[in-house]
């Protein structure tokens, strides 16, 4: 039988016996192989862009809200930018704003002192007219008619009577205007100086709502109130001048009363470590390593150990004697 013949009956089992390998099953296992390679390259090609996409996602800040202050028209304009740019924008306007509001203040400011100045321009000159008008008062003494010209019996002498009351009346009645007008620029001078106080208070309020916001807050403003009370009385100042307070006394407590907290905080710690400085004083001294132990720690360490045999057996009468001392 030869070789075709055999091959023929028994097939891929003459490749067995001669000792070659199957060629289908070899193509097989390669194609297996190699689908399962390709399934797992694309695996790995289906897997790279999704932890490319989570890498991305977590990269990318998220979405920031637009401005309070834009349009309806600018906030949907706002939600077609990238979270990044958005980002970028909010905290652009966030300066502008910031710097806006602090150029603001500062406008207020200088706004505040120059009509005080202006206003104290104005008192000057009301009080200076008034003191004018009263000198110029003083400087109109009208003086009350002859009135024994009146009954000399003489045409001409009353004449001269009614000459001189009508002067006498003119007289009083410029120096009742004058009167007038020296109590109008005074009281224009008071209304100007009034103003003006109330216009420093404000600034000086607002100085202080800016720096110290929670002295007006309802909560806690009360008690930094009395707190700060406390402080100025300690420091002397006396209760009616911290009724007028000013924003610069205010914030000088509030830092003194910073110094004052920490300065305690600084005592209790440094209070704390002394007592356990002076606890340490009272514990027995620790024998160093290889230097001969007190007679004092000698009878500790020997009194202990009868302790423990006679814990061990009551009955020791050594460990008892020893214990005991005799």
């Amino acid at each position: 039988m030869d070789e075709s013949t055999l091959e023929s009956v028994l097939g891929p089992e003459l490749d067995v016996l001669m000792g070659e390998e199957p060629q289908d099953e070899q193509e097989l296992v390669s194609e297996d192989e190699l689908l399962g390679e390709e399934a797992g390259e694309e695996a790995a090609d289906d897997a790279e862009p999704g932890e490319d996409s989570e890498e991305e996602a977590a990269a990318e800040p998220d979405a920031v809200a637009p401005p309070h202050s834009w349009s309806k028209e600018d906030k949907e304009a706002w939600a077609e930018l990238t979270p990044k740019a958005q980002a970028i924008v909010a905290r652009r306007e966030a300066e502008r704003d910031r710097f806006v509001q602090q150029k603001s203040v500062e406008a207020a400011t200088t706004r505040n002192q120059v009509a005080n100045e202006a206003r104290e321009i104005i008192v000057k000159m009301h009080e200076d007219h008034a003191e004018k008008l009263a000198t110029y008062a003083r400087m109109i003494s009208p003086q009350a008619p002859d009135e024994k010209l009146l009954y000399s019996n003489d045409p001409d002498a009353v004449i001269t009577y009614q000459r001189q009351m009508a002067a006498y009346q003119r007289a009083q009645g410029q120096q009742q205007s004058l009167h007038q007008q020296i109590a109008q620029a005074r009281a224009a001078a008071e209304s100007e100086r009034e103003q003006s106080q109330q216009a420093e208070r404000a600034s000086d309020a607002q100085r202080l709502r800016e720096q110290l916001p929670e002295w007006f807050d309802p909560s806690s403003g009360p008690k930094l109130q009395q707190r700060l009370q406390a402080i100025g009385a300690e420091l002397g100042y006396p209760p009616e001048l911290m009724a007028e307070a000013s924003s610069t006394d205010i914030l000088a407590l509030h830092r003194a009363a910073e110094k004052f907290d920490k300065a305690a905080k600084y005592d209790a710690l440094m209070a704390r470590k002394m007592e356990t400085v002076r606890n340490a004083k009272g514990l027995p001294k620790m024998a160093r390593p290889g230097a001969q132990p007190s007679k004092q720690q000698s009878n500790a360490a020997k009194g202990q150990q009868a302790w423990d045999r006679l814990k061990a057996n009551p009955k020791d009468a050594e460990a008892a004697a020893a214990f005991l001392g005799i």
